[in-house]
């Protein structure tokens, strides 16, 4: 990788760390959709898996709470885990086109989807079902993507957290996940030793953009922003589709 890839590169992490600081979400989905364009989708979905352990590690540490959230999403959370680790293993055999297109629908699907405010009430009676049927799609998109935020987003949606809970159970959630898709990521060779020290080195400007979106959380109405981001994911993942159209 040349000297403007990574600067880009590096502003692209800086971003992402803002999206994720801002609204506690969207870190995986905003490094991967800008990375890839302009790298391929595979390079960038390899960069995005260590960056991705470590600042929801930092998330849970700020939020805490882990052992009520980890007791209360147990069929979400080993579900989700399974899937990627099996979905993981046919990452590699896709074709990038195919990857690009993929995560175009992710990336878009994750913007609609995120600012769809209705969503149907899960009960009590159904959590169960609905913590494993999210689990199993998001690890079905975790483990081809490196994203699976959007039916996570959806299921806590519909089961009207309040933002604190939210924010500390995607934080687990994607911590647990990440370590899993690095471990199946490495066993076929996608995250590699020479991308995974680049990978490594990403966890400072990700760092620097979280506190960043802290600070902008605090100061313009989080609402407001979110819809500007996912306006934006949208456009970018519209965009992937495009280029995936065009290969």
């Amino acid at each position: 990788m040349n000297e403007h890839l990574i600067l880009l590169t590096l502003f692209v992490y800086v971003l992402a760390g803002v999206v994720k600081g801002a609204i506690g979400i969207g870190f995986p989905t905003a490094a991967i959709a800008f990375s890839a364009l302009f790298l391929d989708a595979r390079a960038a979905i390899s960069l995005v898996v260590i960056p991705m352990i470590l600042i929801n590690a930092w998330q849970i540490y700020r939020s805490g709470n882990v052992i009520a959230i980890w007791i209360k999403n147990q069929a979400l959370i080993l579900s989700m885990v399974a899937m990627i680790l099996l979905f993981s293993f046919f990452a590699a055999a896709l074709s990038i086109k195919a990857l690009t297109f993929t995560l175009g629908l992710i990336t878009g699907g994750f913007a609609v989807v995120s600012l769809w405010k209705k969503m149907p009430r899960i009960s009590n009676k159904h959590n169960l079902l609905a913590q494993v049927v999210a689990g199993l799609f998001s690890g079905m998109l975790g483990g081809i993507a490196a994203i699976w935020a959007p039916p996570i987003v959806m299921y806590l949606s519909a089961r009207q957290v309040d933002t604190e809970e939210f924010v500390q159970t995607v934080g687990l959630m994607l911590f647990i996940g990440s370590i899993v898709l690095f471990i199946g990521y490495w066993q076929v060779g996608i995250v590699s030793r020479e991308n995974a020290l680049l990978s490594l080195s990403l966890i400072i400007p990700a760092l620097i953009g979280f506190t960043i979106g802290e600070r902008v959380r605090t100061r313009l109405g989080t609402e407001m922003f979110r819809k500007c981001m996912l306006g934006f994911f949208l456009l970018m993942g519209l965009n992937l589709i495009r280029r995936a159209y065009f290969m």
